[in-house]
């Protein structure tokens, strides 16, 4: 019986340290990228990007298209709602929202979850981006732009490190 606790703790210690090397590298690479350009090629959602790709690699919502597209489609709705609320020229708010900014993040958040399940692209953490670009926090073009180019180069770091070993199958879940 001790022999299969340490095993399983074993096997948990190694998953661990895999997960968080790999995320934890992936995210220093846009990371880097943005102290040394001073753009925004590292945002909130692309932590929890680069930590299902470890955690979970071979779950569905984590290949890559659907990461690609699922963010894009977040980008463009996010940015829709902006101006179909007319909040482009608001300060960007994360309190006291006012009812432009409720409209834009429902009409965001609606439409990313919407379009990914069409475009089969269901990826979770587009819905931070969607609400990132809806409330005026990213709203530049350029910024815009970034967004996307840092989840493709987030994506490519990923299945590097992938292809380097610093992902396997998650076991099989037991609740205790």
């Amino acid at each position: 019986m001790l022999a299969l606790v340490l095993a399983s703790l074993s096997s948990r210690l190694a998953r661990a340290a895999r997960v968080s090397l790999g995320a934890g590298l992936a995210i220093a690479v846009c990371s880097g990228m943005a102290f040394w350009t001073a753009l925004p090629w590292v945002f909130p959602s692309l932590g929890p990007t680069a930590f299902l790709a470890f955690v979970a690699p071979t779950a569905p919502a984590n290949h890559p298209r659907r990461v690609l597209v699922a963010h894009g489609v977040a980008v463009l709705s996010g940015a829709a709602a902006l101006h179909l609320f007319g909040v482009t020229d608001v300060p960007a708010v994360l309190t006291r929202l006012d009812l432009a900014h409720l409209g834009a993040v429902t009409f965001a958040l609606a439409a990313t979850g919407g379009l990914t399940v069409l475009l089969d692209a269901e990826h979770a953490p587009a819905g931070a981006t969607t609400l990132i670009v809806a409330l005026g926090l990213i709203r530049d073009p350029r910024d815009l732009a970034l967004v996307e180019a840092a989840v493709l180069v987030l994506v490519l770091v990923c299945a590097g490190l992938r292809r380097l070993g610093l992902a396997q199958p998650a076991p099989p879940q037991t609740c205790p």
